[in-house]
């Protein structure tokens, strides 16, 4: 009865069915491989500064009369800005005038006497023959004893007098060219004086000298201000520009663009209102650690409510390059790796170049540019931390 117990428990007793493992597969997300010609985005960060700032000074020592302005006002050419007390020039001013007229009148003199001397002369040269007559007459009688000698002298100092008198006149009709310029240059610098005075009379109204905003007001009413002294500072509107840092990766890129005469545009929102410019300039120097050069894009909408000294923050487009794909940033391991998912579907590593950046559908992504892109392949846009060669996975949504 045992053994017959034994070999029914034997006979009946559990077999072990073999298991068979299965690898695992990880779901993951992932989008078709498919390059083309995209342009390159870059986030830029700088400030709002000025191509034409202008500190506005005073001409003369005056006390300051009023202050028309504050800061923050918005002007436009030709704005009275800033009174002068005015007094002192118009002192100057009539001074001027008078030696304006004072030279005109010795200019009419030295014409009046000219023209005497002109009229006066032959009747001069008549006087002197008569008078040589006479002498000539008195030196006869005195020969024949019957002159006095006292009366032949006096002939004689008449005869010179009037030789003199005809040399005198004769060396003023010969020098009036001369003296008549001299005369004129008095007449130019007291014309010249007066222009300036009137100039000095001009500039104690100070006055907007463009349309702009007005930054800071250094002074007040009864200010004493010596020539020189700053009075206020202010930019003009449409100067605006927007100062940032390119980094060094993409300057090749900019430069090719500029000598090509390609725009280079930056856009962006600022408080809500659209800002837009263009690349005016690179600078001349790479400030040390900086990693890059400055930019400089001249704003050319939105300047009318900026401030100078703003940061914000616009995105440059430059132009497009071929043979590049758009990717999010979770698809890139490390800085330079990305995977595609061959036909077993496991994970294949690439090595890619990232040659910028792309705003697309609200998102910031990275472009990337590697020969082993091959159409008809998917691209891995999940982060897997155990992501490796060969990794089984699943694909169960698109980019």
């Amino acid at each position: 009865m045992a053994v017959a117990v034994f070999l029914v428990l034997k006979a009946t007793k559990p077999h072990s069915k073999d298991v068979e493992i299965q690898e695992k597969s990880w779901p993951v997300a992932a989008i078709p491989v498919q390059t083309g010609e995209w342009p390159t985005n870059i986030l830029l960060y700088g400030t709002v500064d000025a191509l034409r700032y202008s500190v506005l000074t005073a001409a003369l020592t005056a006390d300051v009369k009023q202050v028309h302005v504050i800061e923050g006002s918005q002007v436009a050419a030709g704005d009275l800005l800033v009174d002068l007390d005015d007094q002192d020039a118009k002192l100057d001013l009539i001074q001027r005038q008078a030696d304006v007229a004072q030279a005109r009148a010795a200019i009419a003199v030295q014409e009046s006497r000219h023209q005497a001397d002109l009229e006066t002369l032959p009747n001069e040269r008549r006087l002197y023959k008569l008078v040589q007559a006479e002498v000539a007459r008195l030196l006869d009688l005195k020969k024949r004893q019957v002159g006095s000698q006292s009366a032949l002298d006096t002939a004689r100092q008449n005869a010179a007098r009037q030789s003199i008198s005809i040399a005198r006149i004769g060396e003023s009709i010969r020098t009036h060219e001369s003296r008549m310029l001299e005369l004129q240059a008095a007449l130019e610098r007291a014309l010249a004086a007066l222009e300036k005075t009137r100039l000095q009379l001009e500039r104690t109204k100070v006055k907007a000298p463009f349309d702009g905003r007005v930054v800071k007001v250094l002074v007040a009413r009864g200010h004493r201000v010596n020539a020189g002294a700053p009075l206020l500072e202010m930019f003009e509107n449409t100067s605006l520009m927007f100062r940032a840092m390119l980094p060094a990766i993409y300057v090749p890129q900019v430069r090719k663009a500029v000598v090509e005469e390609k725009p280079l545009v930056v856009a962006g929102k600022v408080d809500g209102n659209e800002v837009k410019g263009h690349l005016i300039s690179l600078g001349a120097e790479v400030r040390q650690g900086s990693g890059g050069v400055e930019a400089l894009f001249q704003i050319d909408s939105g300047w009318d409510w900026l401030q100078k000294g703003r940061v914000m923050q616009l995105r440059l487009t430059l132009p497009k390059q071929a043979g590049v794909m758009p990717v999010p940033y979770e698809a890139l391991y490390g800085s330079d790796k990305v995977y595609v998912i061959d036909e077993q579907q496991r994970l294949r590593p690439i090595r890619v170049e990232r040659v910028g950046e792309i705003w697309l559908n609200g998102k910031s992504q990275v472009l990337i540019r590697s020969q082993q892109l091959k159409s008809g392949r998917q691209l891995l846009i999940t982060q897997l931390p155990n992501a490796m060669e060969s990794l089984l996975v699943e694909v169960v949504a698109g980019g």
